[in-house]
């Protein structure tokens, strides 16, 4: 058995549980997994040695939702500096969304762009969703040629805030659903009901509500749940592998689960701030907390922490949506831009929350590693540790904390709705494939090792 390094006298997380085991590593690849015991001795010469003393080891995390607006909008944020913020919070992998960049991903030609653009500029491993638009829906050589290369498809039920992605209608979104079933993709859905969005948007901004009031009440949990279950009677109708992404509600979460039961092949994301904010938060922060769906009452937060207690839901996701503060910084809640930069405290705020409530950490680290592995198809290198996986581990400690502060925001715009909270728990180590990206005492790796899985 050839090991080059091993990771020693943590408690890993791995397939039976957390377990005092020492991690041997080979070429980037997980190479030996070893229960320790106190008799236990090495002499391995010319074999390096990251000591986990004091730390949980788990997987790597995958961020399967994430806007690093790159190429075309890098001022907002890029794949450089969007990439090492997650890496400073732990995640080793993400899944990057086809609209925010410019042009949008939606034919091959945006798509091998993107590729090209990026190609060498990030810090860890990335694979890239492909858009189906209300524009491009009926392109079918395109989805054909980009089918190799995405991980699955995203479309909006609702406008997406970005000229060049069109939202599909409820008629386009059958279609949308036969091209993902076909092509046995996933499609990642933003559902919520157009039409009601809109007739609300116009009467609240005419009603006698401050513009935050107005905004909240013109996207109630009702378009959400409208459009899911729409969704849903089309993903059961032509059997297509669904995902619907940033659910704010058990409400909805409920219909999902009960989908499943009947036999639907669908998944429920949740986000981060969704768990750690309320609606009473917007009301006095504004646009900083601005993202669709909003943001909803404290018993909605609960309920997605009920949820995650009881096993409904499937993946988190960050969905950082980064933007200039100048588009946050504006008079009218309108106006604003709507998304939340949250890449880098994605897991901490998801641990934390999951500490507070005692719910156990073997319910919580599955979101992150091999629940997305799963749905995404990298099951066969990412998501879990054990032999022959890529060695992509992080070292975490819940004896110390992090306090959030502009100093320590790695996003190219250092502003985040995190700011000013301590986090009962400290990323230590970030590793990649074998290599340490980041050390808690040493920052970031200046070499970029992260590569596109797909």
């Amino acid at each position: 058995m050839k090991i080059d390094q091993w990771v020693r006298n943590g408690r890993v997380f791995t397939e039976q549980g957390f377990q005092e085991a020492d991690i041997g590593i080979y070429e980037g690849k997980i190479a030996a997994l070893s229960l320790r015991n106190k008799n236990s001795t090495f002499q391995e010469k010319d074999v390096t040695t990251i000591d986990a003393d004091g730390c949980l080891v788990v997987p790597g995390f995958i961020d399967s939702h994430v806007h690093f607006n790159d190429p075309g909008r890098t001022e907002w944020e890029g794949f450089e500096t969007g990439s090492r913020a997650a890496a400073m919070g732990g995640t080793t992998t993400v899944l990057d969304m086809p609209l925010n960049c410019k042009p949008a991903v939606t034919n091959y030609k945006s798509l091998k762009n993107k590729k090209q653009h990026i190609a060498s500029q990030s810090f860890i491993d990335y694979a890239l969703w492909g858009g189906l638009t209300g524009d491009h829906l009926y392109n079918n050589e395109a989805h054909e040629e980009m089918k190799q290369e995405i991980i699955g498809w995203k479309a909006f039920m609702s406008e997406s805030g970005i000229g060049d992605f069109q939202k599909v209608s409820p008629r386009q979104l059958a279609h949308a659903m036969k091209v993902a079933k076909n092509q046995n993709k996933v499609l990642a859905l933003h559902a919520e009901w157009d039409e009601q969005i809109n007739r609300l948007t116009a009467f609240h901004k005419q009603a006698a509500l401050n513009d935050r009031a107005a905004f909240l009440a013109s996207r109630p949990i009702e378009a959400e749940e409208k459009a899911v279950r729409y969704a849903l009677d089309l993903a059961a109708k032509y059997g297509t592998k669904l995902h619907i992404v940033h659910v704010s509600s058990k409400k909805v979460i409920t219909l999902i689960q009960e989908a499943k039961q009947s036999g639907v092949n669908v998944t429920a994301e949740i986000c981060p701030h969704y768990l750690t904010f309320s609606k009473g938060d917007f009301l006095k922060q504004g646009a900083i907390l601005k993202c669709a769906p909003p943001l909803r009452s404290k018993e909605d937060v609960e309920g997605l922490w009920e949820c995650i207690y009881n096993g409904w839901i499937d993946t988190v996701g960050s969905d950082h949506s980064p933007c200039l503060w100048s588009m946050k910084d504006v008079s009218s809640i309108w106006d604003a831009w709507g998304g939340i930069q949250g890449v880098q405290y994605t897991w901490l705020a998801l641990i934390d929350g999951a500490i507070k409530r005692k719910i156990d950490l073997q319910k919580i680290i599955p979101l992150g590693t091999s629940r997305p592995a799963q749905r995404f198809d990298l099951a066969a290198v990412k998501g879990q540790i054990s032999l022959g996986m890529d060695a992509d581990l992080v070292l975490l400690n819940t004896n110390e904390s992090t306090y959030v502060n502009k100093e320590t925001i790695a996003f190219r715009n250092r502003y985040s709705p995190y700011e000013g909270f301590t986090f009962q728990l400290k990323i230590k180590k970030t590793i990649l494939r074998g290599q340490i990206i980041y050390d808690e005492q040493k920052g970031m790796a200046t070499d970029k090792y992260g590569c596109c899985v797909k």
